[in-house]
């Protein structure tokens, strides 16, 4: 770095100053420490500040078209190594009115982004706003002071949409027109999802998507082991198990749609043992493989049909929709079992899966005493790391593999919570006393 202008000697005692002070941070106490990170923070801000005083004057030169660049943030991309947006975004706050928001960067109390939000905002005004361009600019340099950017680009996209109500709608039916979804099934058969989405399609998604990727508590209440990506992954397959249940869904050639998965009857047998080599795979119907493991599970519920072929190949049963627990049973197990059985999970309504205890493929019945309702996430565990369930005077009762508890101690599942209420308080409430009998 030059240190031939006043810039450059200034930057060069602050490192010298700033290298002092870092020696000793292994020795200040944690509320010096935390004060020094903040104080940090402010002088970054004012570097930002008075850096973006430098550009309004290169902007106003045409410095870049000078120099080559098609514009001034081309010419700060290429010259500090920043990504496009960062450019932008450093022009955007030099070109703004040298008002609050930049002597509140100056004093380290709002951040280069929380400018660029506001010096957007004031851009996009309609010239019917010119009077009160100040105004805006003051409420939005007091917010920002408490919140963080992204908050503030909200509160600043609903004063943009105030004061121009033909651009906001005009703008939100252009995020329509741009709406996309792409997918692709990779190599390994995994299948790769990309899309933008419209705000009202977005938000849809969002409602729909938190509440069937919560976290659920492991074994023994330790904390959800999934990553929040792989707890979206599994609420993305809650909705669409959910959409393949429901009567909504159109149909194609009059039934109900369906994934087919065909499995040879000596694979599906063998697969019982854990131990077994040479299994092979059943294939959906666009070729990709899937283990007769997880077909089992599959084809519980949600509207799977395995195609089970005999040893010439011909099929010998296609599996029935029947199989599944019908709406009558499916009330009863949630009287029973509540949303999920296994211990300690409490997901959301409305996303279990019916799974049979000894597996319909095998002859196992569709019954309560068969039964139990599990949400996504514990059906795989169960299929996966081979837990037993047996009921118990009515109740399931969930045996651990060895690697989990090598006593293999018995849980009792849980029970649905009205069901509890309801107990208490019949037992609460007094029975009713027989009538004293009357004498004549």
């Amino acid at each position: 770095m030059s240190s031939r202008t006043p810039v450059g000697a200034a930057v060069a005692t602050a490192r010298a100053a700033l290298a002092a002070v870092l020696a000793s941070a292994p020795h200040t106490s944690d509320a010096e420490l935390t004060e020094s990170i903040v104080d940090a923070e402010a002088l970054v801000r004012l570097v930002q500040s008075f850096q973006a005083s430098l550009v309004a004057e290169a902007d106003r030169r045409a410095l870049g078209r000078v120099q080559g660049a098609r514009d001034t943030a081309t010419w700060l991309q290429d010259r500090l190594k920043l990504d496009p947006g960062q450019a932008r975004a450093r022009v955007e706050v030099a070109r703004a009115s040298d008002g609050p928001s930049r002597k509140a960067l100056s004093d380290g109390v709002i951040s280069l982004d929380h400018a660029r939000v506001i010096a957007t905002c004031l851009r996009k005004l309609p010239a019917s706003a010119a009077g009160d361009v100040a105004k805006v600019e003051r409420v939005l340099t007091e917010r920002a002071r408490w919140c963080r950017p992204g908050d503030l680009r909200r509160l600043a996209d609903g004063v943009n949409a105030t004061y121009d109500r033909d651009t906001a709608v005009r703008d939100e039916q252009a995020q329509y027109e741009s709406r996309e979804l792409h997918y692709v099934t990779t190599d390994d058969g995994m299948v790769m999802i990309k899309a933008r989405l419209d705000k009202e399609t977005g938000q849809k998604f969002i409602a729909a998507l938190r509440p069937v990727s919560k976290p659920c508590p492991a074994t023994n209440g330790q904390p959800d082991p999934r990553t929040p990506a792989q707890r979206h992954a599994d609420g993305l397959a809650t909705l669409v198990d959910l959409a393949l249940g429901s009567d909504r869904m159109p149909r194609v050639g009059g039934q109900r749609v369906q994934v087919q998965v065909t499995v040879d009857y000596d694979d599906l047998v063998r697969s019982l043992n854990p131990d077994a080599e040479g299994v092979v795979p059943g294939v959906f119907a666009d070729g990709v493989p899937i283990t007769a493991d997880n077909l089992r599970r599959l084809a519980c519920d949600a509207g799977i049909l395995p195609v089970v072929l005999g040893g010439d190949g011909v099929a010998v049963d296609y599996g029935r929709e029947e199989r599944t627990a019908p709406p009558a049973q499916r009330a009863a197990l949630f009287r029973r079992d509540g949303v999920c059985a296994f211990p300690g999970c409490e997901h959301p309504p409305g996303t279990s899966q019916a799974h049979h205890i000894r597996h319909w493929l095998d002859g196992g019945t569709t019954d309560l005493a068969n039964m139990v309702m599990l949400c996504a996430f514990h059906h795989r565990t169960i299929h996966h790391d081979h837990w037993n369930i047996t009921v118990d005077h009515g109740r399931p009762v969930f045996i651990p593999p060895a690697r989990v508890d090598p006593q293999r101690t018995p849980l009792p599942g849980g029970t649905a919570t009205t069901a509890v209420h309801q107990r208490m308080i019949r037992d609460l409430v007094p029975k009713p006393r027989e009538p004293e009998p009357t004498h004549n």
